[in-house]
């Protein structure tokens, strides 16, 4: 199964250079060299210096024997931002880069002995494309399955150059091969389903800043977050937190509008001290999201706070770490927006209102986009004719994509095993 991580889309960091809080001192090569030793992080995806690269990059690399990565980036060479810490996969998404930028990246290997070795920076650049409608289509391979007698089955989804949910594909869209042949789709039984017809559910997390901070703001959050709820989507369950000095769950995952009207009603001012780093990792470990044939979870969070932490119990690198790959939103209000913390953060998506009043133009907006991400996801399945314990390979690919860069195919591989005709 391929994991969650290396989707591009969903979510979701973006990348804030401006962040002093993750500024680190270091040396580092600033040219790319020769890896021999395997236990150095080599092979990167993107291979170096590749360029016309979407505004969302999947980030992947080789090493051995490592027990996790911390991972760079910034558009200064060698890169002092930390954007991923600890990271125990050999892969890492970046998205909503900007246009026409070179990014640099590099990745440092982590040893159970405690030691650490800094591979090679790597760079890569984005697509110069100031139209996205035109820019094409990006695909995101999150599961691969079979099932006897014959059945493949491959549930990926579609997001646009901006990472925004491609809805309107059919069977006509896409070219399916399999080891390098065409598949018929007659012969193959070849079909796609879109989310609609694989059974969804939507989880949010409303989470609520009550610190004194926001105490002009409060009763208007409570109205504007109880408008929200009024308009919660189909199968759309939502959870309501707020925080000041601790994280205080309202109401669990529900539902029922009745209730999480009445949880908002106990939303109410809370003290100075305040915990924004530790509610961005607590709203991001509620849910867990699941992608196969028989049910798609995906999870979500919308933060309404100043972005500033008083508290210190926790680092903006274990929030980042806590968000990477979440689909979040952030939205900044009040006397003292901390608004670099809060574009971190929003790996979805960051709003800066000026007015309170405005709150609820906003939420709308979030509420769309969270819609249009989980209608861009589709499950193909098909027939194999293939036979025996062997591997084979299956790529798809979006008919006269005029993307062609990372991302502008999926592949996966599975094994015939027992396969046999019905």
């Amino acid at each position: 199964m391929v994991q969650l991580n290396k989707r591009l889309g969903i979510v979701s960091l973006l990348m804030i250079l401006a962040i002093t809080g993750c500024s680190f001192n270091k040396t580092a090569p600033t040219q790319p060299t020769a890896v021999t030793d395997k236990t150095i992080p080599n092979t990167p995806q993107p291979s170096n210096s590749t360029t016309d690269l979407p505004l969302s990059v999947g980030l992947s690399w080789q090493c051995d024997n490592a027990v996790s990565f911390d991972v760079y980036l910034d558009t200064q060479n060698p890169p002092q931002r930390l954007i991923n810490l600890n990271n125990v996969t050999k892969s890492y998404i970046v998205s909503n880069l900007s246009y026409g930028t070179t990014y640099y990246w590099q990745v440092f290997a982590n040893y159970a002995d405690g030691t650490k070795k800094a591979g090679p920076v790597w760079s890569f650049t984005t697509t110069q494309y100031l139209n996205p409608s035109l820019s094409g289509y990006v695909m995101y391979l999150d599961t691969l399955t079979t099932k006897l007698p014959n059945t493949v089955s491959a549930m990926f989804q579609v997001v646009d150059m901006t990472n925004r949910g491609v809805t309107n594909l059919d069977l006509t869209y896409f070219d399916v091969y399999e080891d390098g042949a065409p598949l018929s789709v007659s012969e193959a039984k070849l079909s796609i389903k879109k989310r609609t017809q694989v059974p969804y559910k939507i989880r949010t997390v409303l989470m609520l800043d009550n610190s004194t901070s926001l105490n002009a703001e409060i009763n208007q959050i409570r109205i504007a977050a109880s408008n929200f709820v009024k308009n919660i989507l189909p199968n759309q369950e939502v959870a309501v937190y707020q925080f000041s000095e601790k994280i205080e769950m309202l109401h669990d995952f529900t539902d029922n509008k009745d209730t999480l009207l009445a949880a908002l009603n106990r939303y109410q001012l809370g003290v100075s001290s305040t915990d924004f780093y530790g509610a961005a990792i607590k709203g991001t470990s509620l849910w867990a999201d699941t992608y196969s044939s028989s049910k798609i979870i995906q999870g979500s969070m919308v933060i309404i706070s100043d972005g500033h932490d008083t508290q210190s119990s926790h680092t903006l690198a274990e929030a980042l770490n806590a968000v990477a790959n979440r689909y979040v939103y952030t939205v900044g209000l009040g006397a003292e927006i901390q608004p670099d913390i809060l574009m971190a953060i929003g790996t979805a998506g960051y709003f800066l209102i000026s007015d309170v009043s405005q709150l609820d133009a906003q939420f709308v907006n979030i509420q769309t986009a969270i819609l249009n991400y989980a209608n861009s996801f589709y499950q193909l399945s098909y027939n194999s004719p293939k036979r025996g314990n062997e591997n084979h390979q299956l790529v798809i690919r979006i008919k006269n994509n005029p993307y062609a860069g990372a991302g502008s195919y999926i592949q996966g591989s599975y094994n015939s095993a027992g396969f046999y005709s019905p």
